[in-house]
């Protein structure tokens, strides 16, 4: 999970009824012209410009003439246009601010070796972008990183082997620690303060930790996270949704204006083998608190197998943040919560663990989930009871306990 909630963990740190996976999954729109372009190596907006590894910086980015990397296209593109990637590695950080599509043909890598980032969407201005089937690997913090913009769709990618300022000597920005916690450079595919996203079919592997959701500079809400497989991420949670920004929830008013993760909706994931070296869940709702909101989420039809937190874990910690509303429906979990749960004293493996140490939860759903090899079926505490026959359950010892 992201440094700033590993408060969350001492020692180691209805999403909207409309919502379809199947919009997540259609192809790239074309883009409409918007202007023309002026001057020698700008592109007329709507146009589809190229980069390949033999490429000319000096030239058009024409299919004939391609850049030489991804930066120039991208900044001299206009918007709307399309920027087309040959397979080929790509040592540098592009970061795009106004709306593309960046579409990789063939194995085109991004090796943002020394980078702080791979690929970052920044900003208003970057709302309705597209990345498209790029491998990202080896950034110091996020391999792909979408801050305060809307709209945007990540699909198809590989995000590999990032995080890895969290290694060094002496680790800055995210990856620095705070006190004895540790810093964790924000994930692989990090959505911070991001609404109507699409994050699908991508494969997240060999990061500190893999998908990350957080507000810290406005709400993070009506997101699809869908049809990812997160795996083997050895230090962090699988999918993380950490409530960071304290004004969310004020004198038990929500502020969604201000901050709150909400009705994102979590499925068909495939979250395995994560956090075995560290702290981690197959799926992780969590709020920093006190205030903290991260509410009225969907966690549904997901796969969270060998991880070392529960399959699926809610946990609240502080007076006055809100995990409310939740629902964690129809998962298939198996032998999760190799290493317990120390913040619950859970010592088991457990399925799916719902955690409040001050708050009575109200609204939070767990049904039609099947648990499979572990102690606990569902563990929880603070939280509205189960009935006995909501949920599946195989070789489990205890299947539901609740205090």
């Amino acid at each position: 999970m992201h440094a700033a909630s590993r408060s969350i963990h001492p020692g180691r740190a209805l999403a909207a009824a409309g919502l379809a996976l199947a919009v997540a999954l259609t192809g790239t729109a074309s883009a409409k012209p918007v202007g023309k372009g002026h001057g020698r190596g700008h592109a007329h907006a709507g146009k589809v410009l190229y980069v390949a590894p033999g490429g000319n910086d000096a030239g058009r980015c024409t299919k004939a003439a391609p850049c030489r990397t991804i930066g120039r296209a991208v900044a001299v593109a206009r918007r709307g246009a399309t920027v087309v990637v040959r397979a080929g590695t790509y040592a540098e950080q592009v970061t795009i601010s106004k709306r593309l599509s960046l579409v990789a043909r063939g194995r085109a890598t991004v090796d943002a070796t020394g980078q702080q980032n791979g690929i970052v969407l920044s900003g208003r201005g970057a709302a309705g972008t597209v990345v498209r089937g790029f491998v990202v690997e080896h950034a110091d913090q996020e391999g792909v990183l979408a801050t305060h913009t809307s709209h945007v769709t990540i699909v198809g990618n590989v995000v590999r082997d990032n995080d890895l300022g969290a290694a060094a000597p002496r680790p800055t920005g995210e990856c620095a620690p705070q006190g004895q916690i540790p810093g964790d450079c924000g994930e692989g595919l990090h959505l911070m303060s991001v609404t109507h996203a699409k994050v699908v079919g991508n494969r997240v592997t060999q990061n500190s930790g893999g998908i990350l959701l957080t507000d810290e500079l406005g709400p993070t809400a009506h997101n699809l996270i869908a049809r990812n497989r997160v795996v083997d991420n050895p230090f962090d949670c699988g999918i993380t949704i950490a409530g960071h920004n304290d004004r969310a929830v004020q004198n038990g008013r929500r502020k969604p204006k201000v901050g709150g993760i909400y009705a994102n909706l979590i499925s068909r994931n495939v979250s395995n083998d994560n956090g075995l070296r560290g702290e981690g869940a197959g799926i992780l709702l969590a709020g920093a608190g006190p205030g903290t909101g991260v509410y009225d989420n969907v966690v549904s039809h997901n796969v969270a197998n060998g991880n070392n937190l529960a399959g699926v874990t809610l946990h609240s910690h502080a007076p006055g943040d809100d995990l409310d509303g939740n629902k964690i429906v129809g998962n298939r979990l198996r032998n999760d919560a190799l290493g317990g749960d120390p913040d619950a004293g859970v010592r088991d493996t457990t399925g799916i663990l719902i955690f409040s140490a001050v708050t009575k939860l109200k609204g939070v759903v767990v049904r039609g989930n099947t648990i499979r090899d572990v102690h606990f079926g569902i563990w929880t505490q603070n939280a509205p009871a189960i009935p006995a026959n909501a949920n599946t359950f195989v070789n489990v010892a205890v299947p539901l306990h609740q205090q």
